[in-house]
């Protein structure tokens, strides 16, 4: 399920930031009648139909997994958090529908309406981690599932109310246009449209520098809200000790891994300012996918050996393993996933290639 989320996080942090820049700017070649404007919006759109059904077939096998091999720990979810859930499955019942009828009325239907259809698709991308953040921050810094542990009534917004999920959720939405910035600036630069990397280099470099002012923020509350992972992630000093600072190391390069982009960034800007391509440009959006995933490796992980942090312990993760199977007899079944997720891999890498490379995708 680890390596389902890690390749979900990066597929969707391209779509969901790719998908917003799209809708602007196809709203933007409909307003001012340019005609560049709606090749730089149908261009990057490309980056995005590549990437959303990948994106969508590894959501599924989480939750496929997390079905059959956390079966107590779905059914906590889905009692506790439904009204979370339920937001997110509206966003992609949404989303999925709505990419598709973008795509084909595109040219074929009035473009006022085909620019109010974009931002429909945009803004219900981010209707998905409206409502799983939310998950992952009530695991973290519990208010809803803590009520329930301790058998005590909860609302169902209460996880919303989470000390931290608000902070998490902008980082997430800053992150997502930060790194569908970077993969669009990659994309004109290959294409060496100086003009396309000066559109999308703003998107790419600002939400970034707004990161570094909320995660400083994010990881402050997490020292009051969530010590076990507080200390997991920054007391390296534990670690050498032997008695903690698991993901130290994790966030040491998630944090110098941004800092180089951050750098990159930069020049990519100031170059773009100046009409000029940056030598970078074109690799900017790996790391920038590299970096997001990194940072979602660091913010699961930080609670090993835990699935749910209660201040300095927490509840195992076998707490909520589904005791109807045993490892052995279904190890066949693993071998037979693992083959899936690599070979998924395999397929998504060739599509991208002959799609965004060779643009067989137009």
């Amino acid at each position: 399920m680890g390596i389902s989320l890690i390749v979900h996080v990066g597929l969707v942090s391209v779509t969901l930031g790719v998908g917003l820049i799209t809708a602007i700017y196809r709203y933007l070649a409909y307003a001012r009648n340019d005609s560049y404007l709606e090749v730089f919006a149908r261009r990057a759109f490309r980056l995005l139909a590549v990437t959303e059904l990948f994106s969508g077939v590894w959501g599924t096998i989480i939750t496929v997994v997390l079905a059959g091999f956390f079966t107590g720990l779905f059914a906590l979810l889905a009692n506790v958090l439904f009204t979370p859930i339920v937001i997110a499955l509206i966003g992609i019942m949404i989303r999925i529908p709505s990419i598709a009828i973008f795509w084909y009325t595109w040219g074929r239907i009035d473009p006022r309406t085909h620019s109010i259809l974009g931002f429909v698709m945009a803004l219900s991308g981010f209707m998905i981690p409206l409502g799983f953040r939310a998950l992952m921050s009530d695991i973290t810094a519990p208010v809803a599932i803590g009520s329930f542990l301790n058998k005590q009534p909860f609302g169902a917004f209460d996880a919303y109310f989470s000390s931290i999920y608000w902070n998490l959720y902008l980082h997430t939405v800053l992150a997502v246009i930060s790194v569908g910035g970077f993969m669009v600036v990659s994309i004109m630069a290959l294409d060496g449209d100086a003009k396309g990397v000066k559109i999308a280099a703003p998107y790419a470099f600002l939400p970034l520098v707004a990161q570094f002012l909320v995660g400083p923020l994010y990881l402050l509350q997490l020292h009051f809200s969530s010590p076990y992972v507080f200390d997991a992630l920054v007391r390296i000093d534990k670690l050498l000790q032997g008695s903690g600072g698991l993901f130290s190391p994790a966030f040491a390069v998630k944090v110098l891994s941004a800092l180089l982009l951050l750098w990159i960034g930069l020049n990519i800007y100031l170059g773009a300012r100046r009409g000029a391509i940056s030598p970078y440009a074109k690799y900017g959006g790996l790391l920038a996918i590299f970096v997001a995933v990194v940072g979602e490796i660091v913010n699961s992980g930080s609670r090993y050996p835990y699935m749910i942090v209660l201040d300095s312990a927490g509840k195992r993760i076998e707490e909520y393993f589904n005791y109807y199977i045993a490892i052995g007899d279904v190890f066949p079944a693993v071998i037979v996933i693992l083959f899936f997720l690599i070979m998924s891999l395999v397929i998504f890498t060739i599509a991208a290639y002959y799609a965004l490379i060779r643009k067989f995708v137009v």
